[in-house]
Protein backbone atom coordinates (compact mmCIF):
# COMPACT_ATOMS: atom_id res chain seq x y z
CA UNK A 1 0.00 0.00 0.00
CA UNK A 2 1.40 3.36 -1.00
CA UNK A 3 1.57 5.95 1.78
CA UNK A 4 0.23 9.41 0.98
CA UNK A 5 2.78 11.95 -0.13
CA UNK A 6 3.96 14.33 2.58
CA UNK A 7 3.81 18.00 1.74
CA UNK A 8 6.49 20.14 3.37
CA UNK A 9 5.17 22.75 5.78
CA UNK A 10 5.11 26.19 4.17
CA UNK A 11 7.77 28.52 5.50
CA UNK A 12 6.30 31.73 6.99
CA UNK A 13 7.01 34.85 4.96
CA UNK A 14 9.06 37.76 6.23
CA UNK A 15 5.94 39.74 7.13
CA UNK A 16 4.60 36.93 9.32
CA UNK A 17 7.95 36.51 11.03
CA UNK A 18 8.20 40.25 11.70
CA UNK A 19 4.68 40.36 13.11
CA UNK A 20 5.57 37.49 15.43
CA UNK A 21 8.99 38.71 16.54
CA UNK A 22 8.10 42.33 17.25
CA UNK A 23 5.20 41.25 19.44
CA UNK A 24 7.57 39.31 21.72
CA UNK A 25 9.17 40.39 24.96
CA UNK A 26 12.70 41.81 24.59
CA UNK A 27 14.15 38.85 26.46
CA UNK A 28 12.64 36.42 23.94
CA UNK A 29 13.46 38.30 20.73
CA UNK A 30 16.97 37.12 19.87
CA UNK A 31 16.37 33.42 20.47
CA UNK A 32 13.12 33.47 18.49
CA UNK A 33 14.72 35.39 15.60
CA UNK A 34 17.62 32.95 15.39
CA UNK A 35 15.23 29.99 15.51
CA UNK A 36 13.13 31.44 12.66
CA UNK A 37 16.24 32.15 10.61
CA UNK A 38 17.53 28.61 11.12
CA UNK A 39 14.14 27.15 10.17
CA UNK A 40 14.08 29.15 6.94
CA UNK A 41 17.60 27.97 6.16
CA UNK A 42 16.65 24.34 6.70
CA UNK A 43 13.73 24.82 4.31
CA UNK A 44 16.18 25.97 1.66
CA UNK A 45 15.18 29.65 1.73
CA UNK A 46 18.62 31.12 2.28
CA UNK A 47 17.63 34.65 1.29
CA UNK A 48 14.76 34.71 3.81
CA UNK A 49 17.03 33.21 6.46
CA UNK A 50 19.54 36.03 5.97
CA UNK A 51 16.84 38.71 6.03
CA UNK A 52 15.42 37.32 9.27
CA UNK A 53 18.90 37.07 10.77
CA UNK A 54 19.47 40.78 10.06
CA UNK A 55 16.28 41.91 11.82
CA UNK A 56 17.40 44.25 14.63
CA UNK A 57 16.21 43.91 18.18
CA UNK A 58 14.03 46.92 19.07
CA UNK A 59 15.16 49.41 21.65
CA UNK A 60 13.21 49.39 24.92
CA UNK A 61 11.32 52.55 23.94
CA UNK A 62 10.45 51.05 20.53
CA UNK A 63 9.36 47.81 22.21
CA UNK A 64 7.07 49.78 24.53
CA UNK A 65 5.40 51.46 21.54
CA UNK A 66 5.15 48.12 19.70
CA UNK A 67 3.53 46.71 22.83
CA UNK A 68 0.74 49.25 22.41
CA UNK A 69 0.35 48.36 18.74
CA UNK A 70 -0.04 44.67 19.56
CA UNK A 71 -1.88 44.73 22.90
CA UNK A 72 -3.54 48.13 23.23
CA UNK A 73 -4.55 48.72 19.63
CA UNK A 74 -7.72 50.68 20.28
CA UNK A 75 -5.96 53.13 22.59
CA UNK A 76 -3.10 53.58 20.11
CA UNK A 77 -5.55 54.15 17.24
CA UNK A 78 -7.19 56.87 19.32
CA UNK A 79 -3.84 58.64 19.68
CA UNK A 80 -3.08 58.34 15.97
CA UNK A 81 -6.56 59.54 14.99
CA UNK A 82 -6.14 62.56 17.21
CA UNK A 83 -2.81 63.16 15.47
CA UNK A 84 -4.58 63.17 12.10
CA UNK A 85 -7.05 65.73 13.44
CA UNK A 86 -4.19 67.86 14.75
CA UNK A 87 -2.41 67.77 11.40
CA UNK A 88 -5.57 68.79 9.58
CA UNK A 89 -6.14 71.65 12.02
CA UNK A 90 -2.52 72.71 11.45
CA UNK A 91 -2.99 72.64 7.67
CA UNK A 92 -6.21 74.66 7.99
CA UNK A 93 -4.57 77.09 10.44
CA UNK A 94 -7.49 76.48 12.80
CA UNK A 95 -5.92 77.85 15.98
CA UNK A 96 -8.99 77.27 18.15
CA UNK A 97 -9.16 73.62 17.11
CA UNK A 98 -5.40 73.27 17.55
CA UNK A 99 -5.54 74.56 21.12
CA UNK A 100 -8.41 72.27 22.03
CA UNK A 101 -6.85 69.19 20.46
CA UNK A 102 -3.42 69.98 21.93
CA UNK A 103 -4.87 69.80 25.42
CA UNK A 104 -6.45 66.45 24.55
CA UNK A 105 -3.14 65.28 23.04
CA UNK A 106 -1.30 65.87 26.31
CA UNK A 107 -3.97 64.02 28.28
CA UNK A 108 -4.02 61.05 25.89
CA UNK A 109 -0.24 60.76 25.76
CA UNK A 110 0.07 60.74 29.55
CA UNK A 111 -2.70 58.17 29.86
CA UNK A 112 -1.43 55.77 27.20
CA UNK A 113 2.17 55.90 28.44
CA UNK A 114 0.95 55.21 31.96
CA UNK A 115 -1.02 52.21 30.66
CA UNK A 116 1.99 51.01 28.66
CA UNK A 117 4.25 51.15 31.72
CA UNK A 118 1.70 49.24 33.79
CA UNK A 119 1.42 46.60 31.06
CA UNK A 120 5.21 46.30 30.80
CA UNK A 121 5.45 45.85 34.57
CA UNK A 122 2.78 43.13 34.45
CA UNK A 123 4.95 41.36 31.86
CA UNK A 124 7.97 41.58 34.22
CA UNK A 125 9.66 44.12 31.95
CA UNK A 126 9.27 47.43 33.82
CA UNK A 127 10.68 50.51 32.08
CA UNK A 128 12.32 53.61 33.51
CA UNK A 129 11.10 57.20 33.35
CA UNK A 130 13.65 57.87 30.60
CA UNK A 131 12.38 55.01 28.42
CA UNK A 132 8.79 56.13 29.00
CA UNK A 133 9.74 59.67 27.94
CA UNK A 134 11.30 58.30 24.72
CA UNK A 135 8.14 56.33 23.98
CA UNK A 136 5.99 59.42 24.60
CA UNK A 137 8.19 61.45 22.24
CA UNK A 138 7.79 58.71 19.63
CA UNK A 139 4.01 58.88 19.90
CA UNK A 140 4.12 62.66 19.59
CA UNK A 141 6.21 62.24 16.41
CA UNK A 142 3.56 59.83 15.09
CA UNK A 143 0.88 62.45 15.79
CA UNK A 144 2.87 65.20 14.08
CA UNK A 145 3.76 63.29 10.90
CA UNK A 146 1.51 60.97 8.88
CA UNK A 147 4.29 58.68 7.68
CA UNK A 148 5.56 58.33 11.25
CA UNK A 149 2.00 57.44 12.23
CA UNK A 150 2.03 54.58 9.71
CA UNK A 151 5.38 53.37 11.05
CA UNK A 152 4.15 53.33 14.64
CA UNK A 153 0.90 51.63 13.62
CA UNK A 154 2.88 48.85 11.90
CA UNK A 155 4.04 47.48 15.27
CA UNK A 156 7.58 46.81 13.98
CA UNK A 157 9.35 49.88 15.30
CA UNK A 158 13.08 49.41 15.87
CA UNK A 159 14.08 52.74 17.41
CA UNK A 160 12.41 55.75 18.95
CA UNK A 161 11.35 58.74 16.84
CA UNK A 162 11.91 62.46 17.31
CA UNK A 163 9.66 65.29 16.15
CA UNK A 164 10.55 68.92 15.56
CA UNK A 165 7.30 70.82 15.41
CA UNK A 166 5.28 69.75 12.39
CA UNK A 167 8.25 68.92 10.19
CA UNK A 168 8.75 65.51 8.60
CA UNK A 169 10.13 62.91 10.99
CA UNK A 170 13.35 61.10 10.10
CA UNK A 171 12.32 57.47 9.53
CA UNK A 172 15.47 55.87 8.12
CA UNK A 173 16.11 52.51 9.82
CA UNK A 174 13.11 53.11 12.08
CA UNK A 175 11.28 49.88 11.20
CA UNK A 176 12.25 46.29 10.60
CA UNK A 177 10.89 46.24 7.03
CA UNK A 178 9.93 49.60 5.56
CA UNK A 179 8.46 47.92 2.48
CA UNK A 180 5.76 46.19 4.52
CA UNK A 181 4.50 49.36 6.22
CA UNK A 182 0.98 50.10 5.03
CA UNK A 183 0.51 53.68 3.88
CA UNK A 184 -2.96 55.15 3.77
CA UNK A 185 -3.67 58.50 5.26
CA UNK A 186 -0.06 58.42 6.35
CA UNK A 187 1.06 60.02 3.05
CA UNK A 188 2.34 63.49 3.79
CA UNK A 189 0.33 66.33 2.24
CA UNK A 190 1.92 67.50 -0.99
CA UNK A 191 4.23 64.51 -1.28
CA UNK A 192 4.96 63.56 -4.88
CA UNK A 193 3.22 60.55 -6.37
CA UNK A 194 4.77 60.35 -9.80
CA UNK A 195 3.31 61.06 -13.25
CA UNK A 196 -0.11 59.61 -12.41
CA UNK A 197 -0.73 62.17 -9.68
CA UNK A 198 -3.70 64.52 -9.98
CA UNK A 199 -5.65 63.82 -13.19
CA UNK A 200 -5.00 61.91 -16.36
CA UNK A 201 -4.13 63.63 -19.62
CA UNK A 202 -7.83 63.81 -20.63
CA UNK A 203 -8.83 65.64 -17.45
CA UNK A 204 -10.37 62.51 -15.94
CA UNK A 205 -9.42 61.95 -12.32
CA UNK A 206 -6.59 59.43 -12.14
CA UNK A 207 -6.09 56.66 -9.59
CA UNK A 208 -3.97 58.90 -7.36
CA UNK A 209 -6.69 61.57 -7.26
CA UNK A 210 -9.23 58.97 -6.18
CA UNK A 211 -6.80 57.76 -3.52
CA UNK A 212 -6.29 61.34 -2.34
CA UNK A 213 -10.05 61.82 -2.07
CA UNK A 214 -10.44 58.62 -0.05
CA UNK A 215 -7.53 59.62 2.16
CA UNK A 216 -9.11 63.03 2.72
CA UNK A 217 -12.38 61.39 3.72
CA UNK A 218 -10.51 59.14 6.13
CA UNK A 219 -8.72 62.15 7.58
CA UNK A 220 -12.00 63.99 8.03
CA UNK A 221 -13.59 60.94 9.64
CA UNK A 222 -10.59 60.54 11.92
CA UNK A 223 -10.74 64.23 12.79
CA UNK A 224 -14.45 63.99 13.59
CA UNK A 225 -13.86 60.95 15.79
CA UNK A 226 -11.01 62.72 17.54
CA UNK A 227 -13.15 65.82 18.09
CA UNK A 228 -15.98 63.70 19.47
CA UNK A 229 -13.57 61.93 21.80
CA UNK A 230 -12.12 65.28 22.84
CA UNK A 231 -15.65 66.57 23.52
CA UNK A 232 -16.44 63.52 25.63
CA UNK A 233 -13.20 63.91 27.54
CA UNK A 234 -13.97 67.59 28.05
CA UNK A 235 -17.39 66.74 29.47
CA UNK A 236 -15.80 64.16 31.75
CA UNK A 237 -13.17 66.68 32.79
CA UNK A 238 -15.82 69.31 33.52
CA UNK A 239 -17.81 66.79 35.55
CA UNK A 240 -14.65 65.88 37.41
CA UNK A 241 -13.93 69.57 37.95
CA UNK A 242 -17.41 70.07 39.44
CA UNK A 243 -16.95 67.06 41.72
CA UNK A 244 -13.58 68.41 42.79
CA UNK A 245 -15.13 71.84 43.46
CA UNK A 246 -17.89 70.24 45.53
CA UNK A 247 -15.29 68.30 47.47
CA UNK A 248 -13.29 71.49 47.95
CA UNK A 249 -16.37 73.34 49.24
CA UNK A 250 -17.14 70.50 51.64
CA UNK A 251 -13.53 70.45 52.81
CA UNK A 252 -13.64 74.23 53.31
CA UNK A 253 -16.77 73.89 55.43
CA UNK A 254 -15.09 71.18 57.48
CA UNK A 255 -12.06 73.42 57.96
CA UNK A 256 -14.23 76.32 59.09
CA UNK A 257 -16.17 74.10 61.50
CA UNK A 258 -12.91 72.72 62.82
CA UNK A 259 -11.55 76.24 63.29
CA UNK A 260 -14.71 77.26 65.17
CA UNK A 261 -14.46 74.19 67.37
CA UNK A 262 -10.82 75.00 68.03
CA UNK A 263 -11.78 78.52 69.11
CA UNK A 264 -14.39 77.08 71.48
CA UNK A 265 -11.87 74.68 72.97
CA UNK A 266 -9.33 77.48 73.29
CA UNK A 267 -11.87 79.54 75.24
CA UNK A 268 -12.59 76.56 77.47
CA UNK A 269 -8.86 76.08 78.04
CA UNK A 270 -8.49 79.75 78.99
CA UNK A 271 -11.37 79.42 81.46
CA UNK A 272 -9.85 76.28 82.92
CA UNK A 273 -6.48 77.98 83.25
CA UNK A 274 -8.08 80.88 85.12
CA UNK A 275 -9.91 78.42 87.35
CA UNK A 276 -6.63 76.60 87.99
CA UNK A 277 -4.93 79.87 88.94
CA UNK A 278 -7.78 80.65 91.36
CA UNK A 279 -7.55 77.20 92.89
CA UNK A 280 -3.79 77.52 93.16
CA UNK A 281 -4.24 80.77 95.07
CA UNK A 282 -6.76 79.07 97.36
CA UNK A 283 -4.36 76.17 97.89
CA UNK A 284 -1.58 78.60 98.76
CA UNK A 285 -3.87 80.36 101.26
CA UNK A 286 -4.86 77.03 102.80
CA UNK A 287 -1.18 76.07 102.97
CA UNK A 288 -0.39 79.27 104.87
CA UNK A 289 -3.31 78.72 107.23
CA UNK A 290 -2.26 75.11 107.71
CA UNK A 291 1.21 76.32 108.64
CA UNK A 292 -0.19 78.65 111.28
CA UNK A 293 -2.46 75.96 112.67
CA UNK A 294 0.42 73.50 112.81
CA UNK A 295 2.42 76.01 114.85
CA UNK A 296 -0.56 76.49 117.22
CA UNK A 297 -0.88 72.72 117.48
CA UNK A 298 2.82 72.35 118.29
CA UNK A 299 2.54 75.01 121.02
CA UNK A 300 -0.52 73.29 122.45
CA UNK A 301 1.33 69.97 122.40
CA UNK A 302 4.23 71.48 124.33
CA UNK A 303 1.83 73.10 126.83
CA UNK A 304 0.02 69.78 127.30
CA UNK A 305 3.30 67.97 127.99
CA UNK A 306 4.29 70.60 130.54
CA UNK A 307 0.87 70.33 132.21
CA UNK A 308 1.18 66.54 132.38
CA UNK A 309 4.56 66.84 134.06
CA UNK A 310 3.19 69.38 136.57
CA UNK A 311 0.20 67.15 137.32
CA UNK A 312 2.49 64.17 137.82
CA UNK A 313 4.58 66.11 140.31
CA UNK A 314 1.45 67.27 142.13
CA UNK A 315 0.22 63.68 142.40
CA UNK A 316 3.56 62.59 143.84
CA UNK A 317 3.49 65.37 146.43
CA UNK A 318 -0.08 64.48 147.33
CA UNK A 319 0.89 60.86 147.83
CA UNK A 320 3.85 61.81 149.99
CA UNK A 321 1.72 64.18 152.09
CA UNK A 322 -0.92 61.50 152.61
CA UNK A 323 1.67 58.99 153.75
CA UNK A 324 3.17 61.48 156.22
CA UNK A 325 -0.23 62.28 157.68
CA UNK A 326 -1.01 58.62 158.23
CA UNK A 327 2.30 58.06 159.99
CA UNK A 328 1.81 60.92 162.41
CA UNK A 329 -1.68 59.80 163.22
Amino acid sequence: MTSPAKHPQETPGLGEVIAELYALLPSDFTAARNARSAAAGRDGNKDLAQRIKRLPKPSMAAWLVNLLAHRRREELDGVLELGAALREAQEDLDQKQLRRLSVERQRLLRAIIRDARELAAELDHPVSEGIAAEAEQTLWAAMADAAASDVVASGQLVRSLQASGWEEVELQDAVADAGSVKHGEGLRPGRGRGPDAGTSGQGTPGKSAVTDSAAARRRRAAAERAVEKARQHLEEAEAGEQEAQDALDAAQRDVEESAARRDDLTDEIDELRERIRTLEREVASVDRQSGRLERVRDNARRTARAARRAAEKARQKLTEASQTAETEA
